[in-house]
């Protein structure tokens, strides 16, 4: 093949003068600067490969990390790993088998990923997140996506995401809104962990999180202002009340008092609302986990005690008249997994009271 066949048959002369007549419009400083990037937005994205790994995360856990190829660029996005046990065989494994468990996981997914979802992928359109997620989705047939794992799916959906954000020379949070129909986008309010339990501390307190939401914050940096007030005056109080040994930190950066009521817990978090000026302006929010105190159907709230009363077994009806209870008596606005991740049942009834913002996962 000649030059000039080469050139006519990609059409190259008619896009090489389209460039060159864009830098002479824009003025450019540097036109070979700008032709270059002309001519490379004029090329269409494609996936071209995905590759995955192990990596740790923030705990030290196995998690995986992705990495998805474009004819243009790497894009990275990591999530945390699957396939650990939890509730009642999370209680009969150790910490040992418990990771062994979690790192095969996520060496499984790694490899279904460098091999399944890799050629399932390539060819495609970043910016058609909907067909990616589709295609990803239907490699794992499995129950809960047990093959593959949800957590490994999101890795690379992200990653996906994110190539198509760069596509269209967009922000990732203006390109997700153009996937979803939505025109005006505004910053989330963000949920900050002020006390730890559960299976995250060493305390009694039977439930994960409790978190404050600075619903009434200006904008973001206003809220992030009054989430580190109110946790500096609710270290104070803990100190005050409870002494030095219970200003210790649980696993996601919540201090850890020697409390078994979440009654109690909310009421500190309250308290330091007041002390730091905030009454009205911060709403509470609790990631239970059920889950991990799930034994059958019912809820062992002394899960962590080792001299059980034998009062705090409760169904998951008692559980949601709790919720009801505390909502009635909290400004409480979320309940992250309040029952079993497998109890739809009891999530939709606690749905429809419409008390709060029931969540699972």
């Amino acid at each position: 093949m000649s030059v000039q066949e080469y050139l006519e048959k990609h059409l190259l002369s008619r896009k090489i003068e389209e460039a060159v007549n864009a830098a002479v419009r824009a003025k450019a400083p540097d036109p070979v600067l700008f032709i270059a990037g002309h001519m490379r937005r004029a090329a269409p994205a494609v996936i071209t490969r995905v590759r995955a790994r192990q990596i740790l995360d923030g705990h030290g856990a196995p998690a995986v990390e992705v990495e998805l190829h474009t004819n243009k660029a790497v894009h990275r996005a990591s999530a945390a790993g699957a396939g650990a046990p939890e509730g009642a065989a999370a209680d009969a494994a150790g910490d040992s088998e418990r990771r062994k468990i979690l790192a095969r996981a996520v060496a499984d997914a790694v490899r279904v990923i460098n091999d399944k979802v890799s050629e399932a992928l390539v060819g495609m359109d970043p910016q058609q997140q909907a067909q990616i997620d589709q295609a990803i989705m239907d490699l794992d047939k499995a129950r809960h996506k047990a093959e593959l794992g949800a957590n490994a799916m999101l890795a690379v959906s992200i990653a996906a995401c994110k190539a198509g954000a760069a596509e269209k020379e967009v922000p990732l949070y203006k390109h997700i809104a153009d996937l979803v129909g939505k025109s005006a986008t505004t910053l989330p309010v963000p949920a900050i962990t002020v006390i730890n339990g559960g299976k995250h501390a060493g305390n009694g307190l039977p439930i994960q999180e409790i978190m404050i939401l600075p619903v009434g914050a200006k904008n973001f940096e206003e809220a992030m202002q009054m989430g580190s007030e109110t946790y500096h005056h609710l270290k104070d109080i803990i100190l005050e009340k409870y002494g030095a040994e219970s200003c210790n930190i649980g696993d996601h950066g919540g201090f850890a008092p020697n409390i078994s009521s979440i009654s109690e817990g909310l009421d500190l978090v309250i308290a330091a609302i007041e002390r730091a000026g905030y009454n009205g302006r911060i709403k509470l929010a609790i990631d239970v986990a059920a889950t991990d105190f799930c034994v059958g159907k019912k809820y062992d709230l002394e899960f962590k005690s080792k001299k059980k009363s034998g009062q705090n077994f409760k169904t998951a009806d008692d559980m949601i008249e709790i919720y009801s209870q505390l909502c009635s008596e909290y400004p409480l606005v979320s309940i992250e997994q309040p029952f079993d991740k497998d109890d739809w049942e009891h999530s939709k009834k606690l749905t429809t009271l419409e008390l709060c913002q029931g969540t699972t996962y």
